[in-house]
């Protein structure tokens, strides 16, 4: 074979992997554009329905732009008869200081089961991940006799102190402490740390994206914080301790009977924390979910 035919079969070659290359780039970009705008959707549609008036929101074909946009909306569910900024402020409080206190707990269990040894230590993790599979509606029960026997039915308290001990958590930050080389934690022991000193100075440190995408993860799929109903509905039974989920199931309705468009301007008031949240810490989550997966 020549060299000319030889260079023209390389360049041949070439420009056909280029050119599946770009083609499976395009079909990616297609697939992520179509799951962005599917997932984009239910959130413009809940912001165009909260800026729509009563007689325009059962329109068909629904419209995506409003025929005016009725800022008073917000306003109306504000001054409605629920106390929602009550019920927000209760949200925030729970989420707050629930989701601190599992930042303080979970790592403190997560860096016990992947950097130090104890008797038992193997069948505690086992039961840790046997408890994950067990729905908080098994639980609901006993739970509720506890609070109920300690006093705290229909305060806050009821679902801060459930929520302080997340066996998701420990799990999540066992697997980042699981990537810290242990020699670093060795060269600390050597120069005189004691235990907490080398978890406190050298270990967490070292796993900070890791407690940021924990808190994250707490403060929005806690199934007693932010976005819980379930347990909530449980164990608050008044409008004045309700939080936002159960304020906005109040705001529906019996039968579904309340007005759409002010229901939606109070759930884009409990969605745009979050979603400000989500988007100024994504960074946070990415970066911790992938050294989570380099080890364990």
């Amino acid at each position: 074979m020549s060299s000319s035919t030889a260079t023209s079969t390389i360049v041949t070659r070439g420009a056909t992997q280029r050119f599946r290359v770009s083609v499976g780039k395009i079909i990616s970009i297609a697939l992520l554009v179509v799951g962005g705008v599917g997932m984009v959707a239910p959130f413009l549609w809940m912001f165009v329905t909260s800026l729509k008036s009563g007689a325009n929101v059962y329109d068909l074909p629904p419209t995506w732009i409003p025929r005016e946009f009725n800022w008073n909306n917000y306003i109306v569910a504000l001054n409605g008869p629920l106390p929602l900024l009550q019920n927000l402020g209760n949200s925030l409080f729970i989420a707050i200081l629930g989701t601190a206190g599992v930042v303080i707990t979970a790592p403190m269990a997560g860096y016990a089961f992947a950097k130090m040894r104890f008797a038992g230590q193997n069948v505690v993790f086992m039961f840790l991940l046997a408890a994950l599979m067990v729905p908080v509606q098994v639980t609901i029960i006993p739970l509720f006799l506890i609070m109920r026997n300690l006093g705290l039915v229909n305060t806050p308290w009821s679902l801060i102190l459930p929520a302080l001990t997340w066996g998701f958590g420990v799990f999540l930050m066992r697997q980042f402490f699981l990537t810290v080389p242990n020699e670093i934690l060795e060269a600390a022991r050597i120069d005189g740390a004691g235990p907490w000193r080398t978890y406190f100075s050298v270990a967490l440190p070292l796993v900070k994206n890791g407690v940021s995408a924990l808190a994250i993860i707490t403060f929005l799929n806690s199934p007693f914080l932010w976005n819980a109903y379930f347990a909530p509905s449980i164990f608050l039974n008044s409008q004045d301790t309700a939080t936002m989920p159960l304020a906005l199931v109040l705001m529906r309705g019996p039968f579904a009977t309340g007005q759409i468009n002010v229901l939606m301007a109070a759930t884009a008031m409990i969605v745009i924390p979050a979603l400000i949240v989500f988007l100024l810490a994504q960074r946070w989550i990415i970066a911790g979910m992938t050294q989570s997966g380099v080890k364990g």
